[in-house]
């Protein structure tokens, strides 16, 4: 990585002020901004700027500081060095000080040769009063053009205020960078040097919540991230894991921008860190109203309203992050007990601290301060605190999982939570013996934990989390026992159903599994445990209708929710799954998208990393189906980077697809090396289908046909999905292979639910019969699903097709169809759009000057906006008539699909 950072986002404050210069409008910019937010790298590039307009430029550089500030032209010793300081004492103004700032004029006229100076200042409010006039008159005599910088909320020397005050130079305010720029300046910072490489969304997150935008701040936290290796790069991907680190570096800069604050301001500071958001009331038992007006003055706190109270925030993150991390256990106790303490004062006056938010950070706070508490209680509070501080959420979690007389419910819902933050192992050991025990009746006469309840979230813990499958026959086993559940008077207990259903699924009989929940579901009662269940069942069965209305019913994309179904989250995650898995094997990538993007921004929200990691390779799997394979790689890069791949269900999708990228443009070798690396995690047994369509892809770009076709025709026996099994057929129709291919796959599509699938037969068919026109119709249902590099990929069939058959004008016509949509797939290079090679096909030329004639436009305009003659646009016209078999310009967007730009 550079020792240089980019400049990012001042690209435009830089074209100004050089157009300034260049204009002689004014004589001079004043940039003024925060600490940290870098005027000075802004004043360097702009006096860099200037000086490019033309020779004529001759930069100076000039940086004050208080050891300066009380000697004449200190800060400008450098240029001024030899010149007789003023002989009328210390007082400034007098026949002394005239004569030195005309001899300090004269010399920079001598210093510039006759060019015009252009005089950079930085921290011009602790310029010395001479210098600060001699910036006066050289601003009105235009001697020099001045870059001057000074930080917000100070007082400048009154000729330097006088600069911007008078008009003689623009102020220029200099905003901290915005969460673009921010995200922009991190990914130039690593991975400039690196193509190919990205930066972790929740990296990327995690440093502008920490750094609010400023630059100063972002290096440091990025530099201290790199030297902690919290910071690292897992294969192609930034990634931050772990606390931010507490460099002395940062620290002394947090100080500087706190400044020196009295003794009350700073106690404020630390209370807020740990207790915030806090309440007002709240803040003004502990400190007078004084010392909170001053601190918001300062910016050092920011209020809001939340209805009818007022809640203090620290203004900087990062500034709180600090604070908490200087104090130590003795000190945060005492925190804590004071926090505690004023609410509870507060609480005991009228009707105050009567939200549920406050009961569980009074909870939080006695925690803290070693005080016993509710489990059930310390797991609302674990929900509350959670995404906001994950190290209290964790010292929450770890205070309900200590307490030994904690109710079986509590502890079921105890290994939900941990489940929730990822801590499946100790979310097992919870969990294990309540299954092996007895099952125990409450004061309600209900049995609780049902032992199907408990296996049920065993089942989806070892199977979606641990990935423990040889352990799954046991535990279902016992969970379901030989006998009838005694509390279900008749009716099986719908745990039970689940757990037979699922059972059923992972033995690969998903048809068997839906029939078992068949009457579950009719009832429109049925919970999530069942509905999930169901929704799996039938989006491996390929009734796609019937995944979305289950998932409706359950419910699952209430984004107010937690993932929390009473089975640690894993059933809403399974039913969202299921629906998002229909939605992409119907084509409506937009609606499988409407179901990620919203889910991993919670997840992100909520810092649940094992669910954003599964939602960010949806969204990489939609791009590859878009084909869009670089975007693809890019999304599902970062999500392998997250998880480790023994313990992410989503393993086998995600390399599956990313070899599928990474095939389409032409990388069969790093493709076969991460189905491979895959393929070694142990085996999975509801995705491990989703490998076929790989593993066809990478023997059909290599050329092995052959190999393809048989991988093809496996995946039809032995894959236990519909969805595989079409999806690995179709892809051996896009390497060209018919025959056996071709019926099995129309076979399958002839029972097929989805838009999408039915389409796969009707490629089959189209191919194998050598249709041309069926290839072309094909083609453009392909586009219309936003497929392009399937619908490149017909089309390019279609053409080949139609120049079989003599065909010319049409084969030119779908050949430029496909090469417009193959424009959009990121240079993806396979078998069938190898076709397009050799075709006769429009010439740049011809095709740039046709889509501007498809868009209305005269020869005339087009020879105007091209340069050329209006006689040479008509001719090329005609050759595009000819070739493309149209008789005028109405034709070429309906029957050529050209597309401007």
């Amino acid at each position: 990585m550079s020792d240089e950072w980019p400049l990012v986002g001042r690209t435009g404050t830089l074209r100004e002020i050089a157009a300034t210069a260049a204009s002689g409008r004014r004589a001079g910019v004043v940039l003024v901004g925060p600490p940290g937010v870098g005027r000075t790298r802004l004043a360097r590039a702009a006096l860099a700027a200037v000086c490019g307009t033309g020779p004529d430029w001759t930069p100076f550089w000039v940086m004050a500081s208080r050891s300066t500030t009380g000697i004449p032209l200190g800060a400008m010793g450098h240029l001024f060095g030899d010149l007789e300081t003023t002989d009328d004492g210390p007082a400034a103004g007098g026949p002394g000080t005239a004569r030195l700032l005309r001899a300090a004029r004269e010399r920079l006229r001598e210093l510039t040769g006759g060019y015009r100076a252009v005089l950079a200042v930085d921290d011009a409010h602790v310029l010395d009063e001479t210098s600060a006039i001699l910036l006066q008159q050289l601003a009105i005599s235009g001697d020099a053009f001045l870059l001057v910088t000074a930080p917000s909320g100070v007082v400048v020397p009154s000729p330097v205020f006088a600069l911007w005050k008078e008009g003689l130079a623009d102020r220029v305010d200099i905003d901290e960078l915005d969460r673009r720029q921010a995200d922009q300046l991190v990914v130039n910072a690593l991975c400039g040097d690196e193509p190919g490489t990205v930066v972790d969304d929740g990296a990327l997150a995690k440093l502008w919540r920490l750094s609010g935008g400023n630059p100063l701040l972002l290096r440091e936290l990025v530099d201290g991230g790199l030297d902690a290796r919290t910071l690292h790069r897992v294969g192609a991907v930034w990634r931050w894991e772990g606390p931010f680190p507490r460099t002395a570096r940062l620290t002394e800069l947090v100080d500087a921008q706190m400044g020196d604050l009295p003794s009350a301001e700073r106690d404020l500071m630390r209370l807020l860190a740990f207790g915030q958001p806090l309440d007002s009331e709240i803040a003004s038992t502990l400190v007078n109203d004084e010392t909170l007006g001053s601190a918001e003055r300062r910016g050092l706190l920011t209020s809001t309203r939340n209805g009818s109270r007022v809640d203090l925030h620290v203004s900087r993150p990062l500034h709180a992050e600090v604070l908490r991390g200087r104090a130590t256990p003795l000190q945060e106790r005492e925190i804590y007990r004071r926090l505690s303490e004023a609410a509870e004062s507060v609480a005991s006056v009228g009707d105050g601290m009567h939200r549920a938010e406050d009961r569980w950070r009074m909870v939080s706070w006695r925690v803290a301060r070693g005080l016993s508490a509710d489990p059930e209680e310390l797991l609302d509070a674990v929900v509350d605190v959670g995404s906001d501080d994950p190290e209290l959420a964790e010292r929450l979690l770890t205070a309900a999982a200590e307490q030994d007389d904690a109710r079986p419910a509590v502890r079921l819902r105890l290994a939900g939570t941990m489940i929730r933050y990822g801590q499946l192992d100790r979310a097992e050991s919870v969990l294990a013996p309540l299954d092996a025990g007895p099952d125990r009746v409450g004061a309600d006469g209900r049995i609780w934990p049902q032992r199907a309840d408990v296996a049920l979230m065993r089942v989806h813990n070892l199977y979606w989390g641990l990935r423990a499958f040889d352990r799954l026959p046991r535990v279902l086993s016992d969970g379901l026992g030989d006998a009838p559940d005694p509390a279900t008077a008749g009716t099986e207990y719908p745990a039970r159903t689940a757990l037979r259903a699922f059972r059923s699924l992972v033995e690969g009989r998903a048809t068997e599994a839906v029939k078992i929940l068949a009457p579950a579901t009719a009832d429109q009662g049925a919970g999530l445990p069942v509905l999930a269940v169901a929704a799996l069942a039938a989006a491996k069965a390929g009734r796609y209708g019937t995944v979305g209305e289950l998932a409706v019913r359950g419910d699952v994309l209430r984004l107010d929710r937690e993932f929390d179904d009473g089975a640690g989250g894993w059933l809403r995650f399974e039913t969202l799954a299921a629906w998002w898995y229909a939605r992409l094997q119907s084509g409506d990538l937009d609606g499988a998208d409407r179901i990620a993007e919203p889910c991993l921004r919670s997840a992100r929200e909520r810092g649940l990393d094992r669910y954003a990691a599964l939602f960010t390779t949806w969204i990489g799997i939609t791009q590859s189906r878009r084909g869009r394979p670089e975007a693809a790689a890019g999304w599902l890069l970062q999500a392998a980077s997250a998880v480790p791949a023994d313990r992410f269900s989503f393993t086998m999708p995600l390399v599956s697809e990313l070899a599928m990228a990474l095939a389409a443009t032409g990388r069969t070798n790093r493709a076969a090396a991460v189905l491979a690396e895959g393929e070694r995690v142990p085996g999975d047994l509801l995705l491990a289908g989703w490998a076929y369509a790989a593993r066809v892809m990478i023997a059909g770009v290599e050329g092995r046909t052959s190999q393809a076709a048989t991988i093809a025709l496996e995946a039809a026996d032995a894959a236990d999905t519909h969805g595989h099994r079409m999806q690995a057929l179709h892809t051996a129709v896009r390497m060209g292979l018919t025959g056996a291919v071709s019926e099995q796959l129309v076979a399958l599509a002839a029972d097929a639910e989805g838009p999408l699938e039915q389409a796969y037969g009707e490629h089959a068919t189209a191919l194998a019969e050598h249709d041309a026109a069926g290839l072309d119709r094909v083609a453009t249902r392909f586009a219309g699903m936003g497929l392009d590099l399937l619908a490149a990929e017909a089309a390019a069939q279609a053409a080949h097709a139609y120049r079989a058959a003599g065909q010319i004008g049409s084969a030119a016509a779908v050949t430029s169809r496909a090469r417009a949509w193959a424009q959009e797939c990121q240079g993806a290079r396979t078998p069938a759009l190898e076709l397009l090679e050799g075709s006769a096909d429009l010439t740049p030329r011809e095709h740039e000057i046709a889509a501007l004639a498809a868009t209305g436009m005269t020869s005339k305009a087009i020879a105007g906006e091209l340069v050329v003659s209006v006689r040479t646009v008509d001719n090329v016209l005609r050759s595009v008539y000819a070739k493309l078999g149209v008789s005028g310009r109405g034709d070429l967007v309906q029957v050529a699909g050209i597309r401007r730009g």
